[in-house]
């Protein structure tokens, strides 16, 4: 994520007793992007990243809902996404988002140009819920540069609880496409 890299910590707990001043060492030393485990059923992943661009554009892409494609890479779990409300862009417009995994189907569920938006999308199989995302931006204007803070929030349910420490990877790997691919498609301009 060049010019500026973000590195990604899991934070559990250590197999042997620290002192307080080495563990704030050692979880600062990959500062700025986090994940973290909590509860039984929750994946949670926090990233800050800048992007050499005003925030105006920043938010325009993100908000762009069928535009993905065009600058999201499919190396991923990432296949398309597209609106399937009618109408304006705004807190409860619904989406699709199909990935390797199945279709989520979800709404945007904060929508503030150009500093913040959110949303919530669950995937099901056979009628069952089997996870819900919800990813979140939140964007800082730096003069011509937008500082992004990505954080993304996950609940597994049934079956998909077992899966967690997989989850929990392909998040954060997810995530950290989603943002580098963000960056790319916004400074190659």
């Amino acid at each position: 994520m060049s010019p500026t890299h973000t590195n990604s910590t899991h934070i559990s707990p250590s197999p042997a007793p620290r002192s307080a001043t080495s563990r704030v060492a050692a979880v600062g030393a990959r500062r700025d992007e986090r994940m973290k485990k909590t509860g039984t059923s929750t994946v949670r992943y926090e990233a800050r990243t800048t992007i050499d661009r005003p925030v105006g554009d920043v938010f325009a892409r993100l908000a762009d809902l069928d535009g993905y494609g065009a600058w999201m890479h499919r190396t991923g779990m990432f296949r398309r996404s597209g609106q399937t409300a009618n109408g304006p862009l705004g807190p409860g417009t619904a989406y699709l988002d199909a990935t390797r995994m199945g279709t989520f189907r979800g709404q945007i569920t904060d929508y503030q140009p150009p500093s913040r938006i959110a949303f919530r999308e669950t995937l099901r199989w056979f009628g069952f819920e089997l996870m819900e995302a919800r990813p979140e931006y939140l964007l800082e204007a730096d003069r011509d540069r937008t500082i992004v803070h990505h954080v993304a929030e996950g609940d597994l349910y049934g079956v998909m609880r077992l899966m967690k420490p997989v989850a929990a990877l392909l998040a954060r790997s997810e995530r950290t496409r989603t943002l580098k691919s963000l960056r790319r498609s916004l400074v190659s301009q």
